[in-house]
């Protein structure tokens, strides 16, 4: 599935229907992910990165049955969403997590993917690279110090319709389900993870989405 396919930021309203996200009226792509479905209620709405450049790859991922990871929504660079897991029903995308006296957060959260390389590193000739070799251009970059972290270092930068659609489906999500806060895995799980990272305006985001701004 391409993203040309999918439901993109701008097209319509987005709003939740029977725990299924629609835009326009009309319910985003959804493709059932086996990994969770337990029932839950969702208080926090949970942000990622993939570590990776494609929509596709990752949610095929999320649907391979050696995965044991998921998530409720996968946003593509163009800012195209697709829906893996009902949002009554917890993925397993947080693993060993803890906020404010909760401990799991799966069965607490929805979460979100947004396509993204993450971290980078310097390759052959000094150029900005992911973790598997792949160039991203120096416009694509940007240098930052993780605020879990003592250095700076490249990060993939996060598109202007990713950012948009995460806030557009983050208030629609919120309408819904009022949740008590928006956070990044590195919220939740600092010491294994660093998602989504400093490239991503997460408190300006959550903001806008709580209502805060």
């Amino acid at each position: 599935m391409t993203e040309t396919m999918e439901a993109v930021v701008g097209a319509g309203e987005f709003a939740v229907r029977a725990h299924r996200l629609t835009v326009g009226g009309a319910a985003v792509p959804f493709r059932q992910s086996p990994h969770g479905g337990a029932r839950m209620k969702p208080l926090y709405l949970v942000i990622h990165y993939t570590a990776g450049l494609s929509a596709t790859s990752a949610m095929n991922w999320f649907l391979d049955p050696r995965a044991r990871a998921s998530a409720h929504l996968v946003i593509g660079r163009q800012g195209a969403a697709t829906q893996l897991m009902g949002f009554d029903r917890a993925c397993w995308h947080a693993g060993q997590s803890a906020w404010k006296g909760l401990d799991g957060l799966n069965g607490h959260s929805i979460g979100i993917e947004i396509v993204n390389a993450g971290k980078l590193a310097k390759g052959p000739g000094g150029r900005w690279q992911t973790w598997t070799g792949e160039a991203i251009p120096d416009s694509e970059v940007v240098v930052a110090r993780h605020r879990n972290e003592a250095v700076e270092a490249g990060w993939h930068a996060y598109t202007r319709e990713q950012i948009a659609a995460v806030v557009e489906i983050g208030s629609a999500l919120h309408t819904t389900y009022g949740f008590r806060d928006v956070l990044g895995h590195e919220d939740i799980a600092p010491r294994r993870k660093v998602d989504p990272g400093p490239a991503f305006p997460l408190r300006s985001v959550a903001a806008r989405i709580l209502g805060r701004a």
